[in-house]
């Protein structure tokens, strides 16, 4: 019996088979495009969780009412009462609180033009705390020439009571350095709500920092700027007027004059103010009337753009009235969020616009944010 051609059939059918498995086991083996496929989605799904990370960043504003009036500080409003508006744009307020601990830090100028004064002022900055809630926690900064971190964050009124205590005179002012060492390093590490309590004559003449490189900071912080205006201009212009050969004397610091040339003086020849004693008393007098002018407008710039307020001080006698008010408006200040309709991080300035529905009724906050930048 001739078996070949059955061994032949034999062998095809095997080899049919074998290819059609291989077909099908080959269309189950996912190719090179359709595992890139399939990874898509994933990337797009990363992206897309990437996306909603960033819009979802939370802008806080603090915000005082007042009746128009009688700028009587109002309380009792609800979410509702409120209308925010960001670049023209209403917002939807998500987050609304009446309540809440402050982180503040008590910025206290102890340079030469308040030497006389300084028992005063550690008594009535200890009032301030007992205007304060007990959760508020509060940093203590000294400054004059130098400055000193007496007492970080805390609630213990014991630490703060004795970090006043440590208040001691000193000459020259490095108010902006103070100021970047508040933002920087005591507010920026923590969240809720920030405010800082300044008291000062703003005049800035030792140090680093300026006012052109503390506003970024300011815009940034989230944190509203309070400042006790001390009014020292004639006890400093006395100072200035007396004769070189006097030792009682005060000098003006290469940094007052060179703030002095570029902002009222350009053209003028810099050699001609290296030396105090070789301007005239005329001369003096006008220098000193115009840092004193710069630092009023500083101020209060820098009280407006954070939602704070400045506070003229003519006496240090009426550090505590001043002292309790800001604490009556930190007590009734309303706190809203929400998160921005523009969620582009481009560094740009975004105008604030706070409206009550309820009439007579005045907000007050910061004018605006800076937005983040990536």
């Amino acid at each position: 019996m001739n078996l070949l051609p059955r061994v032949r059939r034999s062998i095809q059918i095997a080899l049919i088979t074998l290819c059609l498995m291989f077909c099908l086991f080959a269309g189950a083996m996912p190719t090179n495009s359709q595992v890139q496929q399939e990874k898509k989605p994933e990337k797009q799904d990363e992206q897309q969780t990437a996306t909603i990370r960033v819009d979802t960043d939370l802008v806080s504003i603090d915000v005082t009412v007042t009746e128009s009036k009688s700028a009587r500080s109002i309380t009792g409003l609800k979410a509702d009462d409120f209308v925010v508006y960001e670049d023209g744009v209403r917002q939807k307020i998500s987050n609304f609180s009446t309540t809440g601990a402050f982180n503040l830090v008590l910025l206290i100028d102890t340079s030469g033009s308040t030497q006389d004064q300084v028992a005063l002022m550690r008594r009535a900055a200890r009032r301030f705390l007992d205007e304060l809630r007990p959760e508020d926690r509060i940093a203590v900064i000294e400054f004059n020439q130098h400055v000193e971190l007496l007492e970080d964050l805390t609630a213990d009124r014991a630490k703060l009571e004795k970090a006043i205590g440590t208040l001691k005179p000193g000459s020259g002012t490095s108010f902006y350095d103070a100021l970047q060492l508040t933002i920087e390093e005591v507010l920026k590490p923590v969240e809720g709500r920030k405010a800082v309590i300044a008291l000062t004559d703003g005049v800035d003449s030792y140090g680093f920092g300026t006012f052109d490189q503390i506003m970024p900071w300011i815009e940034k912080a989230g944190a509203s700027l309070y400042f006790l205006e001390l009014d020292t201009e004639a006890f400093t212009e006395a100072g200035m007027m007396r004769d070189c050969r006097d030792n009682t004397r005060f000098e003006f610091s290469q940094k007052q004059l060179k703030k002095y040339l570029h902002e009222y003086a350009e053209g003028a020849d810099p050699s001609d103010y290296q030396s105090h004693c070789r301007i005239s008393m005329m001369e003096r007098m006008q220098i000193n009337r115009r840092l004193y002018e710069s630092a009023r407008r500083e101020l209060r710039e820098m009280a407006s753009k954070s939602g704070g307020r400045v506070y003229p001080v003519k006496q240090l006698q009426q550090l505590e009235p001043a002292y309790a008010q800001i604490a009556a408006d930190l007590r009734t200040q309303y706190s809203l969020g929400y998160y921005p309709t523009n969620d582009k991080h481009d560094g740009k300035w975004r105008v604030l616009r706070v409206e009550v529905k309820r009439s007579g009724l005045v907000a007050h906050t910061r004018p605006g944010y800076r937005a983040p930048k990536d």
